[in-house]
């Protein structure tokens, strides 16, 4: 779905909203060019006037936003004696924090705006989405989607679509379309050698937004076991054939070590696989103390793509153990940082490297 663009009515309103005192002119709006505003605004505030320059944008991503906030920067060094102004369709807190730091102005059409200049201090705050938000048809964040982020990542820049969709087990065409919206957002580029990653960390903080939901069915269990590392040397020892992988803390605790932890987390490809499980561990299904919980995961296909094998036992991507523990309680976003700091980090700048 194309994002709502800001046209020359919406502007007019919003700024109207905020200088509700004033009279408010708009100048030319059309599509930028060569270096020109969107639309240019004068505003009356009594024996001054306040000189507007609007700049349009779609903030699908996190790198958008950071590249428009760069450009705006710099066109407001270039033309210091108008203030250059970001206009959105909606921006987040977090997106409006972002602007804020950046000392770029900014309004979105829900009334949430943050102009600064000699002659004002406007900060508005708190006003909610008022689009309705429908998922694109191919987002690059669902599951299987994501199987292409997941593959670049994973084997580094220089790979092609025939390359990943063989990597990811799709088809070169679906592949070509999701990179297709990458490139859109701003997070994928093509260069003479393959494709490469860009923005990482944007594509990170855009991706935990969207992977709110961590498990579709889960089950918890009790071992009578002294200590929950005792929990994962049984599954050790138990040469489980079903295929499985240790997420979150107990997953996070054999590749960067971090946080302590009271229940071993494991993902299954089905619920039926959990009791089957629990019966060659011989646990027992509980409500409450459990020290192991199974889960099939939200991403039921690509929460499993590029596992690894730590101290005999499978353990999901370091990506994944990311994803799942940035909004996890107990300390899952301090966990989450050193998995960034020590392994995942590394991973995304070779990604992107040239």
């Amino acid at each position: 779905m194309q994002e709502v663009r800001p046209d020359r009515e919406s502007v007019q309103a919003a700024l109207q909203q905020l200088f509700p005192r004033s009279v408010v002119q708009l100048g030319r709006c059309e599509e930028a060019s060569r270096g020109l505003p969107d639309c240019e605004a004068w505003v009356s505030l009594g024996d001054q006037s306040l000189s507007l320059l609007v700049e349009f944008k779609r903030m699908g991503s996190g790198a958008r936003l950071k590249e428009a906030a760069e450009l705006l920067r710099r066109r407001q060094v270039e033309h210091p004696s108008r203030l250059w102004v970001l206009a959105c369709p909606f921006l987040s807190s977090s997106r409006q924090e972002l602007l804020r730091e950046s000392n770029v102005p900014f309004l979105d059409l829900a009334g949430n705006a943050w102009i600064v200049s000699d002659a004002v201090h406007i900060d508005r705050r708190g006003f909610p989405n008022p689009f309705s938000e429908q998922r694109r048809a191919r987002g690059p964040f669902s599951d299987k989607a994501s199987l292409v982020l997941r593959a670049l990542i994973a084997s580094g820049p220089g790979g092609g679509v025939r390359s990943i969709a063989e990597q990811a087990g799709l088809s070169p065409g679906y592949v070509s379309k999701v990179v297709q919206e990458l490139e859109e957002r701003g997070y994928v580029a093509r260069r003479e050698e393959g494709l490469a990653l860009r923005n990482g960390q944007e594509l990170l903080q855009d991706w935990v937004r969207a992977y709110r939901k961590h498990w579709i069915e889960r089950r918890g269990y009790f071992l009578a076991v002294p200590r929950v590392q005792a929990v994962m040397d049984a599954i050790r020892e138990a040469s489980i054939s079903d295929e499985y992988a240790l997420a979150l803390q107990a997953g996070a605790s054999l590749v960067a070590p971090y946080a302590e932890f009271d229940v071993v987390d494991v993902y299954v490809h089905s619920i039926d696989a959990s009791v089957r499980l629990a019966g060659q561990l011989g646990a027992r299904e509980v409500e409450r103390g459990a020290n192991l919980r199974v889960s099939v995961p939200y991403y039921r296909v690509s929460a499993f793509f590029d596992g690894q094998e730590t101290a005999g036992l499978p353990v999901v991507s370091d990506l994944q153990l990311y994803l799942d523990l940035y909004d996890h309680p107990l300390r899952g976003r301090e966990q989450a940082e050193q998995i960034i700091e020590r392994r995942l980090g590394p991973k995304l700048e070779a990604a992107e490297r040239e």
